[in-house]
């Protein structure tokens, strides 16, 4: 079943105004409701490999798996439904090919990306990422950041080492301890919610989140969220305009109907006719 026509999308990446070359990528499939955002790393244009590898990889794994997918049910042994399994083996997926290809190719050495990935179904949300690229929600106004940054900052705070405030001051930003295509192994987070007529779902790279605050983001999307390439656009502006140190790039839903699914009976059902 398409979702196509019950959410929205707008998908924007901009180089920013230091950089030499884009980092980052985005894509989606608004047929199986599936936006995916990585945000590269590596020497020369190994960082654009990546991210680029990443971002297909995602897309075709969830294209391909998405027909024959047991849509709408839980895996027991996870408590995760099955559409969130597939995404995090997509990731998976795009993990061991960014290695074998850093471990092969002497110019990709070192390569890595951060990755968000979320896919709309079943009036849910499941999440799959590794790094500090992010996923906020927007509900009834209120801005929540659903992901949690797997850097050394967010690693200190949890371990009681410092306050919020104070690591913010003494620890170096963009430290990541979780990438793809870095070591043999990753593991990758899996994060389900509810998705609600209304929501509007905001992935990021850092180069956002870095230049704009969480507020100023709430607010525009607020602002901008009967139109959301211009919401992409300002907030793109917005990172620019102080100082755009980073590539900048954003995905936008917004949940505009229901798209609960019906029973496998009735689907069997409708197949029948």
């Amino acid at each position: 079943m398409s979702i196509k026509d019950k959410i929205s999308t707008a998908l924007l990446s901009d180089m920013g105004r230091v950089r030499a070359n884009n980092e980052d990528a985005v894509a989606e499939d608004t047929d199986i409701g599936l936006l995916v955002l990585a945000d590269g790393m590596g020497g020369y244009n190994a960082g654009e490999i990546a991210s680029g590898i990443t971002i297909a990889t995602v897309v075709d794994t969830a294209r391909r798996e998405w027909k024959t997918l047991a849509k709408g049910e839980t895996d027991r042994s996870t408590g995760y439904t099955y559409e969130a399994l597939m995404l995090r083996n997509a990731v998976e997926t795009a993990h061991t090919t960014i290695y074998h290809v850093s471990q092969s190719q002497p110019q990709c050495a070192g390569m890595g990306t951060t990755v968000v990935a979320c896919l709309l179904h079943n009036n849910r949300l499941s999440i799959a990422y590794v790094g500090d690229s992010r996923l906020y929600r927007l509900r009834d106004n209120v801005l929540e950041q659903i992901t949690r940054d797997h850097s050394l900052i967010e690693e200190l705070i949890a371990r009681g080492h410092y306050s919020r405030p104070d690591a913010m001051k003494l620890v170096r930003k963009n430290i990541v301890t979780r990438a793809l295509g870095v070591e043999p192994e990753v593991t990758v987070d899996v994060i389900e919610d509810t998705a609600e007529v209304g929501d509007i779902v905001l992935l990021c790279s850092d180069g956002l989140t870095d230049m704009v605050d969480d507020e100023t983001i709430r607010l525009t999307l607020t602002e901008y969220a009967d139109n959301l390439d211009a919401s992409a656009k300002k907030l793109v502006d917005l990172a620019n305009e102080k100082g755009g140190r980073d590539n900048v790039s954003v995905a936008l839903a917004r949940v505009d109907a229901s798209f609960e699914r019906k029973s496998r009976w009735f689907d069997r059902f409708v197949e029948w006719f």
